[in-house]
């Protein structure tokens, strides 16, 4: 399994030789549709708005028609396993061209939709949806529809979506309006806020670190305060945890991006593609001088406290933590072994290089591995020693705690 560079998608297309694109994994710049879009119903031109849309707000990328992919327990992100193939008569390319450019704005320019015969049977191919990586300089693009029935407006619906890996997380209505009041621009606005952290950062970048006055509880309640912020209180979540024993600082975390904590939390380490690791692709962000933050509402944060606290929270259900592992009436969600593995691993290794620019390193750490609100309709979840696709888990099933963090 690996990921397929746009590149080299583009060559397979042209070549007709769709069997190597089997074994690639989707990712931020490849979606794959086993049949056209519906666009014959609403909720079928909205989801042909939603996917390209969220091409155009990350950084480009390719829609293929016909291909189908499957979820696998060892990778994060489904996997292209067949060639399905849509015969050509099935895409009206004139109807698809018409809902982007109605539901979507501004227009994306250079937008492709191209269908692409198979050398083996030129009766069956791919169609493709191709968003250039130069579109996004006109983001943000919304989605917007105005209602109309028998002649009468009736409402509107206006949304915003970005591609985050391999899926388009929803976006908040708070966050919607908070991206788009006053008039925000994203590379502007950005740029000025960083400006102003950094800035700040200098002024207090002289101050020695702070007394050791962190307790468990203390800890404990920024990791609730995480919860919230990323969207997950009261719902299955798989939270990392670790701070010094003693009084430690991370000097130069608001000073500039270019710092190597700050190049830690934005660039996480990876063990692989496609791996369960903790990055999310994300500038970060101070919050109110004390940390700072990378997020994905509804789907990953990671932050960095100036203190010496580090913070991971990702999804304790089959978004994450129970990737791939379908559930069953006896046992409810299951854990999988290689998602909570490879993520402590890479936890651990994440804070190891982080601790070593601490001013002055920590001799003695805590970490802590959170499990909470691991119920699915009152069913617990399970842990078991057997490997992701084993079934039978026997006697050696072990239930996840409840709404308590255990």
């Amino acid at each position: 399994m690996r990921v397929i560079p746009l590149g080299e998608i583009t060559s397979i297309l042209q070549a007709g030789d769709f069997n190597r694109l089997i074994g690639g994994l989707e990712d931020e710049h490849l979606e794959c549709k086993s049949a056209p879009y519906q666009l014959h119903q609403e909720a079928g031109r909205m989801e042909l708005a939603k996917d390209v849309s969220a091409l155009a707000n990350a950084s480009g990328g390719i829609i293929l028609i016909g291909v189908q992919t499957r979820r696998e327990p060892t990778h994060y992100g489904d996997v292209i396993r067949a060639i399905g193939g849509v015969p050509q008569r099935l895409m009206d390319f004139s109807q698809y061209q018409n809902v982007i450019s109605t539901w979507i704005l501004p227009s994306i320019r250079g937008l492709r939709i191209e269908w692409h015969p198979s050398a083996t049977n030129p009766d069956e191919g791919i169609a493709s949806i191709t968003v250039p990586r130069e579109a996004s300089v006109d983001r943000p693009f919304l989605v917007g529809r105005v209602v109309v029935e028998t002649e009468r407006v009736i409402g509107s619906y206006v949304g915003f979506f970005e591609r985050t890996r391999d899926s388009v997380p929803p976006m908040k209505p708070a966050e919607l309006r908070e991206r788009l009041k006053d008039g925000l621009r994203f590379a502007e606005l950005d740029t000025r806020l960083a400006n102003i952290q950094e800035m700040v950062g200098r002024i207090t970048a002289g101050q020695g670190p702070q007394p050791p006055t962190l307790s468990a509880g203390e800890v404990l309640s920024r990791v609730q305060r995480a919860r919230r912020e990323v969207g997950f209180e009261g719902h299955p979540t798989f939270s990392l945890l670790a701070w010094p024993i003693q009084s430690i600082d991370f000097a130069g975390l608001f000073e500039s991006h270019d710092d190597a904590v700050v190049q830690l939390l934005e660039r996480p380490p990876r063990l692989r593609i496609g791996g369960f690791d903790l990055s999310t692709n994300r500038r970060s962000t101070v919050i109110e001088g004390q940390l700072r933050r990378c997020v994905i509402p509804e789907v990953k944060l990671l932050e960095v406290w100036r203190d010496g606290v580090l913070i991971g929270v990702l999804p304790g259900n089959g978004w994450h933590l129970c990737w791939g592992m379908d559930s069953r009436p006896e046992t409810g969600l299951r854990i999988n072994n290689i998602a909570l593995t490879e993520t402590v691993y890479l936890f651990c290794d994440w804070l190891l290089k982080a601790y070593e620019n601490a001013v002055p390193p920590p001799t003695s750490l805590k970490i802590r591995i959170i499990f909470s609100d691991m119920t699915v309709n009152g069913r617990p979840f399970s842990l078991s020693p057997y490997r992701p696709n084993n079934f039978n888990l026997g006697e050696n099933s072990r239930p996840a705690p409840g709404a308590a963090p255990g």
